[in-house]
């Protein structure tokens, strides 16, 4: 059972923690002890294989070493630092021995000597440590390997009716033998006045204890339901529930607690049936708080108190199906652990855990039916509802609790699914005869969501019961509301070994990992542990409080009486706030062990450099910090920029490498690409579209060029089928009909390739099918034709009073020469 493993692991650990913190023992002789252990766990392993307790016994001992090796490594240490320190004060022997006195030579020896031994401590407390790792990883193998063999290992299956019959014969004899015991005890006695005490008054205080118990039991339950009112408030709700929990809880426990003392007292029983009735009180207890505790959650006869959100029915069935699950768990640690530890046959074991199995997965399947979300709120609550307006604040917190909701259905559907799985699995594997399988498919699971639903249970109740508190005086008490917080910061660390153990987890496991945990991780030459981070967290929040004191004290108490402004006086106090609280992370982070030298080098280095611009440096390195981890843009990219287009090249610490088209390198700046507008081509995917415009001339039958063009994108070998490339008809241009072609390129890269080829294409099987592309042209109309000419006569030809000295060819070649340039300019466009 768990419980047992949690108890081992309590034994395993505090033999270790005594070992730490024991009395002194020379280096020497640990070291000797620890070479004895190693030497007898190889000769074990090598020649034979270690039972399961003696593997637990041999992982403790090892784990004593290994927790004790930091504390021996911090040992030699503290030895070694003096002892080298003054040796480094003696210096090397001069070349001449008579130079210096001969005690200093004979010192130097004694301290070469001592440093000697104490290294060669420390190299053999080296070797231990890795000795030991390498034997504890071995032990753990090899019983994880058992293990695994016991899950596979098939034993006999019910299929077989032979298995039944020896079963039931099994079952048989046990029983009997557990009666003949109980007979011959009984045949034993003497009928004389000691015995008859011995018999009759444990009988009498049972029963008088029982029924006293009953009684006190049906007052209580009376006295706290007569209380339960619809008026009560919920921390009233909260305190009547807790009460009936626990007179539910406590009463029982005592009342079988009590008949089992008076049984066994009685000695009629044989050390078989007195440890049968031991299991019978401890199968008895899953039971009653079953019973409980499911009843403090569902409460099936008290709705007020009802934590669930399930309805009256629901309710009920719930608190029924969960005690049907318990009692055949509670079965199980008489019919079946009890008679393995009593020597019942293999027969029988499969027999009885098949039968207990069955009956706990259909009480399994019955109850995972109300793993669910309610069907439909109560009607109280919808009729207190009521329309009212809106907030971003309000629509944020009806958005987490949406998140919320949400979250919580799907975890309770995942409950349900693997609670069905098991319900069906184990009582299959059990039939088949895999009888450690089917136990472990069927208790782990439950004994899981026992302990999930044992918490969540205590965190909704504290939960409720501070709500309540602080939805009263929400000022003064907010900070209560980080009671929940922090509880279930705690119950999910204290289940996580709980769990492990519950799933079969070994405590000498969990010993090796809180271990680790203790030792830290390593950083470059720091070493990290939960214990160095938890004095951090205890020194900044110390030197946080100081700070702020010493703050308040400087402001009110010292800066008044310097005469200074408020400006000064606060700019001082700010400054010291900043001085402090820098201190105080300093020296919480040399608490830690962690150097500082480096620290400061960094310090150094930004202080300055911040003063001279280094802050576009710094934005531009977290800028590229951000494209590495992001990755919007990278190396082979195809981007497009304000300031050009090209391929991602190199994304350096400061600045982004692009090739242009025209093999041009353009440096940007990486903070130019977080903050700015990037066009990515090649982000996801090489797929890209391609537009490519043609115009025909007007009279072509539009669906001619449509099958021509379709035929041509089809074609292109880059062009990809699904989605395949269409034809758009855009309109009618002044000039042409206007044609589009339009698909997915393979590899966008291929562009401006594909819509030349493309382009050929179209004129070669446009000049096939006769098909013209119209080209823009004007012609011009020319109103006054006759009073241009006339200007052009008399320009030409002039008066000879008017051009005098002129030669008699020059009016015919200006002619010429105006006629030559009209006829140059064509039909162009003017």
């Amino acid at each position: 059972m768990w419980i047992l493993r949690l108890l081992t692991a309590l034994a395993v650990l505090l033999p270790v923690l005594a070992a730490a913190q024991g009395g002194e023992e020379s280096l020497g002789a640990r070291l000797d002890r620890w070479d004895a252990e190693a030497r007898t766990i190889e000769r074990r392993l090598e020649f034979d294989p270690p039972s399961s307790e003696e593997v637990d016994t041999y992982l403790g001992q090892l784990g004593q070493q290994l927790g004790q090796v930091p504390a021996t490594r911090e040992r030699l240490q503290s030895q070694l630092a003096p002892l080298r320190s003054q040796r480094e004060a003696l210096g090397d022997a001069p070349e001449d021995a008579s130079a210096e006195a001969p005690q200093i030579g004979v010192e130097r020896k004694r301290l070469d000597g001592e440093i000697g031994t104490l290294d060669a401590f420390a190299k053999r407390v080296d070797q231990a440590e890795a000795r030991a790792k390498g034997l504890e990883g071995q032990l753990t193998q090899l019983r994880r390997d058992r293990f695994a063999e016991a899950l596979l290992e098939k034993g006999p299956s019910l299929l077989d009716p032979k298995t039944s019959v020896r079963g039931l014969a099994a079952i048989e004899r046990l029983l009997s033998s557990i009666v003949l015991e109980t007979s011959t005890r009984i045949s034993e006695l003497s009928l004389d006045a000691a015995t008859i005490t011995r018999l009759v008054l444990p009988l009498l205080l049972l029963g008088g204890g029982i029924a006293v118990v009953l009684k006190l039991r049906a007052f209580a339950l009376r006295n706290l339901i007569g209380k339960v009112t619809p008026e009560l408030d919920l921390s009233h709700r909260v305190a009547v529930g807790a009460g009936l929990t626990l007179v539910r809880l406590l009463l029982p426990f005592w009342a079988v607690g009590m008949m089992i003392a008076g049984i066994i007292l009685t000695g009629l029983l044989g050390p078989r049936g007195e440890s049968l009735v031991q299991a019978l009180g401890n199968g008895a207890l899953f039971v009653i708080g079953a019973y409980a505790l499911g009843g403090a959650f569902y409460s099936p006869s008290a709705p007020s108190l009802r934590l669930s959100r399930l309805g009256g029915g629901d309710a009920r069935g719930a608190h029924r199906w969960l005690v049907l699950l318990a009692l055949a768990v509670g079965i199980d640690r008489v019919a079946v652990s009890e008679a393995q530890e009593l020597g019942l046959a293999v027969e029988g074991l499969a027999l009885l855990n098949a039968a207990v199995l069955i009956w706990g997965g259909v009480a399994l399947w019955g109850y995972a039916r109300y793993l669910r979300r309610p069907r439909a709120e109560p009607e109280a609550d919808k009729a207190d509802e009521a329309p009212a307006a809106t907030t971003a604040e309000d629509d944020e917190a009806a958005e987490a609790a949406n998140s919320a909701r949400q979250a919580n259905r799907v975890a309770l559907s995942a409950a349900k699914i693997f609670a069905r799985v098991a319900a069906v699995a184990a009582p299959v594997l059990a039939c088949l005869g895999y009888y450690a399988a089917s136990r472990y498919a069927f208790y782990p699971p439950v004994f899981s969501g026992a302990m999930i639903c044992l918490g969540l249970l205590l965190f909704h109740v504290v939960q409720s019961v501070v709500g309540r508190v602080t939805g009263e005086d929400g000022g003064a008490m907010e900070r209560l509301k980080l009671v929940p917080i922090l509880l279930g910061l705690l119950l999910s660390c204290a289940a996580v070994p709980v769990l492990a153990l519950i799933w079969g987890v070994a405590p000498s496991d969990l010993e090796v990992a809180w271990r680790r945990v203790l030792q830290g991780f390593t950083i470059g030459d720091v070493t990290i542990s939960p214990v160095d981070f938890l004095l951090f967290i205890i020194f900044v929040v110390i030197g946080f409080i100081v700070t702020s004191r010493a703050k308040r004290f400087l402001r009110r108490q010292i800066l008044p009486l310097t005469g200074l402004d408020t400006g000064g006086s606060d700019a001082i106090a700010a400054g010291a706030g900043y001085l402090g609280f820098a201190v105080t992370v300093l020296v919480a982070i040399a608490a830690t062990g962690v150097d500082l030298s480096n620290l400061a080098i960094v310090a150094g280095a930004l202080s300055v450099g911040i003063g001279f611009g280094l802050q576009n440096i710094v934005n531009n390195f977290v800028s590229g910090v951000i494209l590495l981890i992001e990755r919007p843009i990278k190396a082979g990219d195809w981007i497009e920029l304000p300031s050009g287009m090209g391929y991602v090249k190199n994304i350096n610490v400061r600045s982004t490498e692009v090739e242009t088209f025209d093999r041009a390198s353009l440096f940007v700046p990486n903070s130019q690409l977080i903050s700015e507008n990037v066009i990515n081509w090649t982000h996801s995917n090489l797929h890209g579209r391609i537009i490519c415009k043609v115009g025909v001339e007007y009279g072509t039958d539009p669906r001619k060029v449509e099958r021509i063009l379709i035929d041509i994108a089809r074609a292109h070998p880059l062009m990809l089928r699904r989605p395949a490339p269409y034809v758009l008809f855009r309109g009618f241009g002044s000039d042409s009909l206007d044609f589009e072609i339009r698909g997915i390129l393979r590899d966008v890269n291929w562009l401006l390739n594909v819509q030349s080829d493309l382009n050929y294409e179209i004129a070669r099987r446009f000049t096939e099918e006769g098909i013209g592309i119209p080209f823009r042209q004007a012609d011009i109309s020319i109103k006054n034709v006759e009073e241009i000419g006339k200007a052009l006569r008399g320009v030409i030809v002039p008066a000879p009073n008017e051009r005098k000295g002129a030669p008699a060819s020059e009016p015919k070649r200006l002619h010429d020469e105006a006629a030559g340039d009209a006829e140059a300019d064509g039909p162009g466009e003017h």
